[in-house]
């Protein structure tokens, strides 16, 4: 691990100054090159088709350590969630495997708050690297214990200071609590100049955040190098003379390698220049050690993902490109489990929160693990009473932005949908029944949601002004409520029912 130097907290009030580490070094420092590993949207422990996985990249980083003097290894978030193994322990394992790996720094990614901040702050706990979060706080003003806002690393007599930044769409697609976020640029900038003030010869963003707010980075100039996240694509991007960007996919399948060449520039400024590369790691023979650790864990959960759950007689896609845009035979089950349940009238799943993306043959046996991997959040279940109108609204709001296909897109049970998606947002819904009456707009009917939902997630804010009502699913997570539902059913054939239909 590099020495860490400093700890800045300048948000916290009464903190005393910090000593300026900046001296006039010129003539006196080598050049120091610096090698980054850098990989994000890691929470798969495994390889898969020959790529990715902890042992693959520790044999990577192990490779870089034993010809380099100077490695930093980087992860830009989303480890602890949403694979199915997170779901057995919170993620807990994936900690203990990137302590192994002797990770150097991690940033929050939307997916550390899949099970609330509680067990955000467990994992950190765990961890034996330092955590970055330099652009959120709890809603009282204060700073998440052991999430540090920026630091400083020493190396060779360089200071390397590095920031975190998170999406604030976390709010939305996940479960962060109080957190409160500031603007990514905002943060940026301040962030940078705090730590050039306090000595930094060469600043790094690690930032979890979409391609857009990357390039707003880049244009902005504050920081020297983005290490990017959350888009799950290979991206570089470096204009001449200003701040680099590059991100490296997901999973470790392929591994970004920043090689910077750090040396003393004319006037006290510091001239940098880099090589890029990314390293496909089909060929890469796992390191055995952290194989062996791996294989530790698959076998502690194979036994209990493989537990068989329920037959299907009927073909089910779980596929985004279906779940997100129409009515589809497996929302309809999940839609289904959940109203009965709760006792509800009505049901919604937002097509987003199924994550399997799989097709699965007629005559396949479901089994815990499938189960796992379509509803990987475990989300309470939450039953809340609606009005008519109400109701009307929320259904329109998961109609608005089906040409975008989002996963705010109702799978629904209880319900008969009749919309146009050739309207504008807000205009598209025409009919609207409950079991197979029409709607009333003054009546009060159970809406069973998920507490992603029901906190508004995807942007469904009107479900956090209704009533919770007590129901027979209190205390089960969604992911449990499908498995029972599946293994009382011993064997499902859900279809295609006209559920939602366009005119």
């Amino acid at each position: 691990m590099l020495r860490l130097l400093l700890v800045v907290s300048v948000f916290l009030i009464g903190l005393s100054p910090q000593p300026q580490l900046r001296a006039d070094h010129a003539g006196e420092r080598d050049p120091l090159r610096l090698v980054i590993v850098h990989v994000s949207d890691l929470d798969r422990i495994e390889a898969r088709g020959g790529r990715g996985g902890l042992a693959k990249l520790a044999s990577v980083v192990g490779t870089l350590r034993l010809e380099h003097e100077h490695v930093l290894v980087t992860h830009g978030g989303d480890a602890v969630s949403p694979s199915v193994m997170s779901n057995f322990d919170q993620g807990a394992h994936m900690i203990d495997l990137l302590n192994r790996l002797d990770l150097d720094l991690f940033v929050l990614g939307n997916h550390e708050f899949d099970f609330g901040p509680e067990v955000t702050l467990e994992r950190v706990a765990e961890a034996d690297f330092p955590v970055l979060g330099s652009n959120l706080r709890r809603s009282d003003g204060t700073k998440l214990p052991g999430v540090e806002d920026e630091i400083i690393l020493e190396i060779a007599g360089w200071h390397i200071g590095v920031m975190g930044l998170l999406t604030p769409q976390t709010l939305t697609s996940s479960s962060p609590g109080d957190i409160a976020f500031t603007s990514e640029v905002d943060a940026a900038a301040e962030r940078a100049a705090s730590l050039r003030a306090e000595g930094a010869d060469f600043v790094v963003a690690l930032v979890h955040s979409g391609y857009d707010v990357d390039t707003a980075l880049v244009r902005q100039g504050a920081v020297d190098l983005v290490l990017g996240a959350h888009d799950h694509l290979q991206h570089l991007l470096w204009p001449t003379n200003g701040t680099a960007f590059v991100e490296a996919g997901a999973q470790a399948n392929h591994v970004a390698i920043i090689e910077i060449l750090l040396q003393e520039g004319e006037d006290s400024d510091n001239d940098w220049s880099a090589q890029f590369r990314f390293l496909d790691t089909l060929e890469i023979t796992p390191d055995p050690d952290m194989q062996q650790a791996v294989q530790g864990y698959l076998a502690d959960f194979e036994e209990e993902l493989g537990r068989p759950l329920a037959i299907t007689e009927v073909a089910l896609d779980t596929r985004g490109s279906s779940l997100r845009s129409e009515e589809n035979a497996f929302g309809n089950l999940i839609a289904d489990a959940f109203r009965v349940a709760t006792e509800a009238d009505v049901a919604i799943q937002n097509a987003g929160g199924i994550r399997g993306h799989r097709h699965y043959a007629k005559g396949s046996i479901l089994t815990k693990g499938d189960v796992i991997a379509e509803l990987p959040f475990q989300n309470p279940m939450v039953l809340l009473e609606v009005d008519g109108e109400t109701l009307w609204q929320i259904v329109e709001h998961g109609l608005a932005a089906v040409e975008q296909r989002s996963g705010r897109f109702p799978q629904v049970s209880g319900l008969s949908i009749v919309y146009d998606p050739q309207k504008l947002p807000g205009e598209r819904l025409l009919e609207l029944h409950v079991q197979d009456q029409p709607l009333e707009s003054d009546a009060l009917y159970r809406l069973a949601v998920n507490g992603f939902n029901a906190k508004g997630g995807d942007g469904y804010e009107m479900l956090t002004e209704l009533p919770r009502l007590s129901h027979p699913a209190d205390g089960l997570s969604d992911t449990a409520v499908l498995m029972r539902h599946l293994e009382q059913a011993e064997r499902i054939a859900p279809r295609i029912e006209g559920r939602i239909r366009v005119p």
